[in-house]
């Protein structure tokens, strides 16, 4: 997980490693940012891969399938390993991907100090979640701690986005960093935070900023 500015400075040639089909996907975002975006966590995924396979970026192959069309998006994976679990997110600024040995998601959010929408945290945290965010100094952080747990969650088909998850999410900062057979991996900076659930440990490393 890092500023998608340090991922890209890292990769170098970025766009080498990467097939026609994301490229394709990459050009057709109409915000350079957002290309940038697009282009540093699809290279991630495939040096967090590389590392763990002990192979080279460049000789892996990111594929998208989301099951319901033949469309190049949905959940990410290898052509050469299609066992190995792998996840990418971004967000405006910040890239974050993961590569395990079983169901791995990741997520990161951009933390840009706005007020926290109350009614959208009622419609997606459970009571213990809701009581811990109105006792928070900054309960616009605190709800995407949250968020980035139930994102990650929902990348491995463990949640969805349009209900509390049941029984409720354990609360960042006070209950063990696990849920279900789950076990997060949580990570801040400032101006963003990120989260991996995944059944085993797997560590996010922060690049490029101090973490909190």
């Amino acid at each position: 997980m890092g500023p998608t500015a340090a991922v890209l400075a890292g990769v170098g040639e970025v766009r080498a490693l990467l097939t026609r089909t994301e490229l394709a996907r990459a050009d057709a975002l109409r915000s350079a940012g957002d290309r940038d975006d697009f282009l540093a966590a699809h290279a991630l995924v495939r040096l967090c891969a590389g590392r763990l396979l002990g192979r080279p970026a460049h000789s892996l192959t990111v594929v998208q399938s989301c099951g319901e069309c033949d469309r190049p998006h949905g959940r990410p994976g290898l052509v050469e390993a299609p066992a190995l679990g792998v996840s990418l997110s971004h967000a405006p600024g910040w890239v974050a991907a993961v590569a395990a040995h079983g169901p791995v998601g990741v997520d990161v959010e951009k933390d840009d100090g706005a007020e926290l929408d109350w009614r959208l945290a009622q419609r997606v945290c459970g009571e213990r979640e809701l009581a811990a965010l109105r006792a928070h100094a900054t309960p616009g952080r605190a709800f995407l701690r949250q968020w980035v747990r139930r994102e990650s969650l929902v990348k491995v088909g463990a949640a969805t986005l349009d209900e509390p998850v049941r029984p409720g999410l354990p609360v960042y900062g006070q209950d063990p960093p696990r849920w279900r057979g789950w076990t997060f991996q949580d990570r801040g900076a400032e101006g963003a935070v990120g989260c991996v659930a995944a059944r085993e440990h797997v560590q996010l490393r922060l690049l490029g900023r101090g973490a909190q």
